[in-house]
């Protein structure tokens, strides 16, 4: 099935990733081809390789949180992209359906998705469609491999917006909670509470991004006695610990008619208090994809810092190593370095 040329990343189930020399990508029409440079390994790559997430292509090449260089181009496609950096869109959409037509593009039905139904970035180059691409040159490898998920948080808010003086908690000190406090800084709220598990390593660098407070989830029903109105909730809550068990935690903090924002895609069933959910009128949004216009603004005005995200890099050939050390308390991201 597979040529020799370049090395990739392969998961063919849980737990069974393997370093393989498949063939090298060749861009069709329309399409580019990219060195690799960084790639990150996020939540659902996480969620894929430990088995929660099911597995929709295999052998799979992950990643999607990827910079890179372009280093060929198909048929169509003009060759002074060559030589410049770039990230990708993860959504291969059709274009023509009723979706794409209605610009809900990430939901085309007839879509693949790159990491996960289609070959990612986790291999020395990768192909992409040349709509799909943004040239970031100013952008170091490190701060492109951040526009994917740095949409993600961006289009949480546009789903769901924020009010100035809200008083907001993110559950989760992950790199998507570590993301959004930065990203809900800039909408000035009341109180910006950060909540992770008891004795997190993760908490310095949650006060260090902008939360107000700090607290492990033994002490978030005192903050919300003391620290919200009438003892009741936050206004605006952010599920974004990657377990089953975050969504009950996030009900629990969020005020009457408050707004409860859903991140985390650990592929695990979920079961919670419906009844609470309705009774206090509690709005749930979910999103994932988001506008990477609006993310690579952020990077470029230096609104948003990612630098102190990465906590370890690996090189391609200890990918393996990498997901393991993925699931360490400390890691907030790592980086995969071609």
């Amino acid at each position: 099935m597979w040529g020799y040329g370049v090395k990739a990343l392969l998961l063919l189930g849980a737990r069974d990733l393997r370093l393989e020399e498949v063939e090298e990508p060749r861009p069709l029409p329309e399409w580019v081809l990219i060195k690799v440079e960084r790639v990150g390994i996020c939540g659902t790559d996480k969620a894929m390789y430990s088995g929660t997430y099911k597995l929709l292509k295999k052998p799979l090449i992950p990643g999607h949180e990827v910079s890179g260089i372009v280093v060929d181009v198909g048929e169509g496609v003009s060759r002074d992209l060559v030589g410049h950096r770039v990230t990708t869109e993860i959504n291969v959409y059709c274009g023509r359906c009723w979706y794409c037509r209605s610009g809900i593009y990430t939901h085309c039905p007839y879509r693949e998705t790159i990491g996960i139904t289609r070959n990612g970035g986790m291999a020395e180059y990768m192909v992409t469609r040349r709509d799909l691409i943004h040239v970031v040159d100013d952008l170091t490898p490190l701060q492109a491999a951040f526009i994917e998920p740095l949409a993600a948080v961006v289009e949480m808010i546009e789903m769901e917006p924020v009010k100035p003086l809200n008083r907001v908690a993110v559950i989760g000190v992950g790199a998507i909670g570590l993301l959004a406090i930065q990203v809900l800084k800039l909408f000035e709220p009341e109180l910006l509470v950060a909540v992770s598990r008891p004795g997190s390593p993760k908490a310095r660098l949650a006060r260090e991004l902008g939360a107000d407070l700090v607290v492990d989830y033994q002490e978030l029903s005192e903050v919300v006695k003391k620290d919200t109105p009438e003892g009741q909730g936050f206004d605006y809550v952010v599920e974004a610990t990657g377990s089953s068990s975050g969504l009950e935690v996030a009900l629990d903090a969020a005020r009457p008619r408050g707004v409860v924002a859903l991140k985390s895609t650990h592929g695990s069933p979920v079961s919670f208090d419906q009844t609470k959910a309705v009774v206090k009128e509690l709005r749930l949004s979910t999103s994932r994809c988001g506008p990477f216009d609006k993310a690579i603004s952020l990077l470029r005005k230096r609104m948003v810092v990612v630098d102190k995200l990465v906590t370890s890099e690996y090189p391609l050939t200890r990918g393996v190593e990498a997901f393991e050390k993925s699931f360490e308390r400390d890691q907030v991201k790592i980086h995969l370095v071609t």
